[in-house]
């Protein structure tokens, strides 16, 4: 009997207990309700016209590469691009491919590279512009692109990225 008494004794002091620190807990914090939620939900998809004029409203980004600094663009790029990309001359395809001589060339075309059937049918040659819109969104640039990047939403940063890249060619092509 003495045994079951402080049994019972633990229990309902375990309770007692559990119960005093949730009042203290609740007397303490106070949480503050949102006035709106942080995240919005809409009920609608996002149309596919408001998607794809994202890209038009990128300003040109020639004058941006008259000023661009080379060396800050293979900073990013290495930090970047890197994972992904090489820019040797003949240099391997990673996950994405070997962007040498990459201004002027044919989209989808470096040999060795399996392109998404959404940039092959792309069609064209690489221009700055094409690449500036391809650094800033390409899934936006190119829907159903295999290309996993968030992109670079400055536009400094993208003009010194293509000017790094515009030197990956043994004779680079002429700025806009």
């Amino acid at each position: 009997m003495a045994n079951f008494n402080t049994v019972a004794g633990c229990v309902l002091a375990s309770a007692l207990f559990a119960m005093v620190v949730g009042k203290v807990s609740n007397a303490v914090v106070h949480p503050h309700k949102l006035d709106k939620p942080a995240i919005a939900v809409v009920d609608e998809a996002p149309t596919t016209q408001a998607a794809s004029a994202a890209p038009a409203e990128l300003p040109p980004i020639g004058p941006k590469l008259a000023g661009a600094n080379v060396e800050a663009g293979k900073a990013i790029f290495m930090k970047q691009c890197f994972t992904c990309h090489t820019t040797d001359k003949g240099g391997a395809n990673k996950v994405g491919p070997n962007l040498w001589d990459i201004v002027g060339r044919k989209k989808a075309a470096h040999p060795g590279f399996g392109y998404s059937s959404a940039l092959s049918a792309k069609g064209g040659d690489w221009s700055y512009e094409d690449i500036d819109h391809m650094i800033f969104k390409p899934t936006t640039y190119v829907r159903g692109t295999k290309m996993a990047f968030a992109g670079l939403p400055k536009e400094q940063e993208r003009a010194d990225v293509i000017a790094y890249l515009r030197t990956m060619a043994e004779t680079p092509k002429p700025l806009p």
